[in-house]
């Protein structure tokens, strides 16, 4: 089973809006590199959660087989909306030329600033709190209230994954736009005359393996991850280069380039090439891991967590 990102759902299902999903995930780059399974029930999904598995072995000719087994059990996870309402005032949106004019100019801005609250919701709401909920978190010793937070994720179809609707899509975007009353004046809670749109998708996030996500929480300058806790983070979710990734704040992957650029800790050391004026003091990989850097996590201000 494959699974695809926003930007691969775009081209299948977003043929009126296209570019919808380009300002989605302009400054969401998780979301971006998420990838998305088809939900099987429309506004949700249910799956099997796999225990007690016993596997073929081998037995000498003519011996009898071992018994192989799952145990299962079904569960169901509901997907959430993403989405809002915008307004204009009647006097604005003539100013504009009119309300479909005064959305069009606003719609990039909106896709980007919902693809950003969407992320940090994943990343915190999902991710982060899945790993701390399941005991797959290592800390890097900072004790202050003034953290950052290091995930690694593997993604595996029907186990962990984005989950979407088709039912938001029938209307050739990612984010379905509809007007409010038709697209009628109305008044509003303020009791101004407005215009109104509602835009509208359904995605949620399923985790059904705690061996597929996990963090190094209370990270900050002076408690920097050690390089063996980010290869054990990376073991503890198995990882591999095909599906895993390491997602982290930019702030934060600056502060693992001292293992490049060698200072006493185990690092390597910096090169520059004569042809080029670029000094490189960073990467994009730890031990062919990927790492994706993303402002949607909190910047120095996460709590402190006492682990267990």
């Amino acid at each position: 089973m494959s699974m695809s990102t926003l930007k691969e759902l775009a081209v299948q299902y977003a043929t009126k809006q296209p570019k919808q999903v380009d300002a989605l995930t302009e400054k969401a780059p998780i979301l971006d590199a998420l990838p998305f399974d088809e939900a099987s029930h429309g506004l949700w999904n249910a799956y099997e959660d796999l225990s007690n598995i016993q596997g073929a072995g081998f037995v000498e000719m003519n011996a009898p087989l071992p018994v192989i087994a799952a145990d299962a059990d079904l569960k169901k996870v509901d997907l959430a909306i993403m989405g809002g309402e915008i307004e204009v005032p009647e006097d604005k949106a003539r100013m504009f030329g009119g309300k479909e004019q005064y959305f069009s100019k606003k719609m990039d801005a909106i896709l980007r600033a919902s693809g950003m609250a969407a992320e940090k919701k994943i990343i915190y709401d999902n991710f982060r709190a899945f790993a701390l909920d399941h005991g797959a978190a290592l800390s890097a010793g900072a004790e202050t209230d003034a953290c950052y937070s290091i995930l690694a994720v593997r993604f595996e179809p029907g186990v962990t994954c984005g989950l979407y609707s088709p039912e938001g899509f029938k209307r050739g975007s990612l984010l379905d736009s509809l007007p409010i009353n038709g697209g009628a004046l109305y008044k509003n809670a303020q009791g101004v005359l407005v215009f109104g749109m509602r835009v509208k998708g359904y995605f949620g996030i399923q985790i059904a393996d705690p061996r597929t996500v996990a963090a190094i929480v209370n990270i900050n300058a002076d408690n920097v991850p050690t390089a063996a806790q980010v290869d054990d983070l990376l073991a503890m979710v198995r990882a591999d280069s095909a599906d895993t990734k390491l997602f982290m704040h930019m702030r934060c992957k600056n502060m693992l380039n001292r293992y490049k650029a060698g200072d006493g800790q185990g690092g390597g050391s910096l090169q520059t090439l004569p042809a080029t004026k670029d000094l490189n003091r960073t990467f994009e990989a730890w031990n062919g891991i990927p790492i994706v850097a993303s402002y949607n996590f909190l910047e120095g201000a996460e709590t402190a967590v006492a682990l267990d």
